[in-house]
């Protein structure tokens, strides 16, 4: 029974390469057999570049004349600036395309009726204390001018009070 498995595992492995088809090989090129190429439909005309030749190779010819003078003059402009970065603040504030914050994903995952309440607490503790204090103010005052209007009425020289209403 062992070998009948050993055979049957090596003939399925063996398969695929039976199954396989050689593919015929190509014929050598030879060297002399090159294609022919058409410069016509290419879009390049040989006579315009001989004509460019010729004229670089006349250019070219050393000239023993004093008082012509040759001068080249070979123009670069300015690259433009490449901005890979505008507009991104890498130092304070998050980068575009990133994850977000902690705070972003809390917002992201929180129900609205779980986050903040409407009113924030610390508003209305801040606006009872201001309250108050204006409160304690005013009735401050009031006791003041009250007790001015006493000692006015009695005949007792005093200054007069320094709030006012």
């Amino acid at each position: 029974m062992r070998p009948f498995a050993l055979l049957l595992a090596l003939l399925v492995v063996a398969a695929p390469c039976w199954a396989q088809e050689r593919a015929p090989a190509p014929p050598p090129a030879s060297p002399d057999a090159q294609p022919a190429i058409d410069a016509t439909k290419m879009g390049v005309s040989l006579s315009n570049i001989k004509k460019g030749l010729r004229s670089e190779a006349a250019r070219e010819q050393p000239k023993t004349d004093g008082l012509r003078l040759e001068y080249q003059v070979q123009v670069y402009g300015q690259a433009p600036r490449i901005e890979v970065l505008k507009g991104v603040d890498l130092f304070s504030g998050p980068v575009p395309g990133t994850a977000p914050s902690h705070g972003e994903f809390l917002q992201f995952v929180t129900p609205q009726i779980y986050r903040a309440p409407a009113l924030p607490v610390s508003s209305l503790a801040y606006w009872l204390a201001q309250w108050a204090w204006q409160k304690s103010q005013k009735t401050r005052c009031e006791e003041e001018i009250a007790s001015y209007r006493e000692l006015i009425m009695q005949g007792v020289a005093v200054s007069a009070p320094r709030c006012t209403q």
